[in-house]
């Protein structure tokens, strides 16, 4: 009885098809490594753009949250933006608070099939800080 509940389930929600990973893929950068973002050498101006992925794919992508790594500098308060769009072009879609190594989002942002993935970093310090960046994702929803 407990399989076939289960099996219901899963037909209803779909759930079988999600699958979880991280951008950049190896696709997008060697050996799938973070993504190195730097801020401006004036507090609180944003950095440039840097791509996190060129494309999420043929399918659309949820992003559930992030890991930041290798903080550089005396980034006391930071703030990340992610951003959807071509280059030189790219629409913020999410802001987050650098305060710890993890985040995820409440909700999760949908992000269109064949659509490239960006972020920027800016600091409190007036200094070129850096911090590396992944963001988890979802498919098959």
């Amino acid at each position: 009885m407990m399989l076939l509940l289960r099996r219901v389930f899963n037909l209803l929600v779909r759930s079988e098809n999600i699958r979880y990973g991280t951008l950049p893929t190896s696709a997008d950068a060697a050996a799938a490594a973070a993504v190195t973002l730097t801020s401006a050498a004036v507090a609180w101006t944003w950095g440039n753009w840097a791509q996190i992925a060129a494309t999420v794919g043929t399918a659309e992508v949820q992003i559930t949250g992030g890991s930041l790594e290798n903080f550089v500098g005396a980034a006391s308060q930071a703030e990340i933006e992610i951003g959807i769009g071509a280059g030189a072009a790219e629409v913020a879609i999410a802001r987050v608070q650098t305060t710890n190594a993890q985040f995820v989002f409440d909700s999760p942002i949908r992000v269109p099939a064949g659509t490239r993935v960006a972020a920027r970093y800016r600091t409190s310090t007036g200094a070129a800080d850096t911090v590396d960046v992944k963001l988890n994702t979802k498919t098959g929803f």
